[in-house]
């Protein structure tokens, strides 16, 4: 079984143990991808009890001026607007500041929340709704070291033939992922580690 070790305090440990199972039940090859969600969300690993919902949900017209943006959910506001992704633990946010002064934002799930979008499918997502808009800036906040960038390639979920590699907190090749997967310049995206709790941006 791998041993993840988060550093990250009590928030974490849930996460560690559901990562865990997922890895040890890839490795011993059995587990339906529903059943390693399951599992993990019983040991705290999914957050968010009740987070159910069309896919994209929370994509909000780009006038708005405040939008929380939940696990597996993509959403945008006008200039001078506040999103703010609530409960982030083993999760990474992305925003990306528009040149007019708005934000589109994303909430990639470690685990996918049933009905949302999966780790992989966030950064599609997101460019989607960014388009053809300049772009000042992206931002990756949250859980630097949950993560291995191959999440945003290839979900957890989908690796029915084998374990899942297990998390890296590489921040220079997270950055690295979002940029190329947002169609951005490398120097365009900044990827910090935060505290667990809400984020504001």
């Amino acid at each position: 079984m791998t041993l993840l070790v988060s550093g990250r305090g009590m928030g974490r440990a849930g996460l560690a143990v559901g990562v865990a199972l997922v890895l040890a039940a890839g490795a011993a090859g059995g587990a339906s991808a529903a059943g390693l969600r399951s599992e993990a969300a019983a040991h705290g690993a999914v957050g968010g009890a009740g987070q159910v919902g069309a896919q994209g949900l929370g994509q909000r017209p780009p006038g708005a001026s405040a939008v929380s943006i939940t696990e597996g959910e993509v959403g945008q506001v006008g200039p001078k607007g506040t999103i703010t992704y609530p409960s982030v633990t083993s999760c990474l946010v992305v925003t990306v500041y528009l040149r007019d002064g708005g934000k589109v934002g994303g909430h990639a799930s470690l685990f996918q929340v049933p009905g949302k979008y999966s780790s992989d499918e966030i950064l599609p997502a997101i460019r989607r709704a960014v388009g053809h808009r300049p772009v000042k800036a992206v931002d990756v906040s949250g859980a630097v070291g949950a993560w291995n960038p191959s999440y945003f390639e290839k979900s957890i979920e989908r690796y029915t033939d084998g374990a899942p590699p297990g998390p890296t907190g590489d921040a220079q090749r997270i950055g690295d992922t979002v940029a190329e997967l947002l169609g951005r310049q490398r120097a365009e995206v900044t990827v910090r580690d935060v505290p667990d709790g809400d984020i504001t941006r």
